[in-house]
């Protein structure tokens, strides 16, 4: 196992990586607190790719092209001084023939992605989870994010580059979320999306699940009441899923049993 906040790992199958601890997002539901993080400091320091690439091939982990990379759990990977190191890892992984997930609430436009999208050896390989909480009462819930309707354009690198793009309605907030379902479904039809994941609010409180990017168990997914009718309603119009992994999975599927 490596466990550096940095780097997470339990063995090859998953290895979670952040570019820098913390974020300014000021999300109003954030867990970084809990983990002693900040979530509203603009001076966070950036780990350079190469030093955690670095630290990753000096790991005990044997990391190999099954391994799934999932980018920025403890950190905003697309702030502006996120971002080059962003791309660096994002580059990195994809010549290695890994999938690469990373989820984000600031717009990725198609012109970023264009530059290393010859680097994509199948549709899945990379998939971007753009992450809404709420859309009516973003400016009270997520204070320091792009305006949804600005990281909803993200969306378009699906349409122009058949890159996979997923939204990630998560968490839900109990009574706050819902609100805006019929908001959310108008996006899903707008873009013509495929995926959906609709994801439980991470707290202190024990559950029978912890997180997967800790080993600290401070953080149990704690699902609301409301979770069970967003998913119904969307149902309806696309394919739900309660965990990015799974979508990942269904994407590493596909392209084996077409290869």
């Amino acid at each position: 196992m490596i466990d550096t906040g940095y780097l997470y790992a339990k063995n090859s199958d998953r290895i979670f990586i952040n570019t820098c601890l913390g974020c300014n997002g000021n999300c109003s539901y954030c867990y970084l607190p809990n983990l002693g993080y900040s979530n509203k400091s603009n001076s966070l320091t950036v780990r350079k790719a190469s030093q955690i690439i670095k630290d990753i091939e000096e790991s005990k982990i044997n990391i190999n092209e099954k391994t799934l990379i999932t980018l920025g759990c403890y950190s905003e990977c697309w702030d502006e001084k996120n971002k080059p190191q962003t791309i660096e890892l994002i580059r990195h992984f994809l010549k290695k023939g890994n999938q690469i997930q990373l989820s984000t609430k600031k717009l990725i436009t198609v012109e970023e992605i264009e530059k290393i999208q010859n680097l994509i050896k199948y549709i899945g390989q990379l998939v971007i989870f753009v992450s809404s909480a709420s859309i009516s009462q973003w400016k009270q819930i997520e204070r320091n994010t792009d305006i949804p309707s600005k990281r909803f354009e993200t969306f378009k690198i699906s349409e122009e580059l058949n890159i996979p793009t997923v939204l990630y309605i998560k968490p839900i907030l109990q009574g706050i979320t819902i609100q805006d379902i019929e908001l959310y479904k108008q996006i899903i039809k707008k873009y013509c999306m495929k995926n959906v994941v609709v994801g439980s609010i991470f707290k202190e409180k024990e559950s029978e699940e912890t997180v997967h990017f800790s080993n600290k168990n401070k953080l149990f997914y704690n699902p609301v009441s409301d979770e069970l009718e967003i998913k119904r309603k969307l149902m309806e119009i696309c394919n739900v899923y309660s965990r990015s992994s799974e979508v990942m999975i269904k994407y590493r599927e596909k392209y084996l049993e077409e290869r």
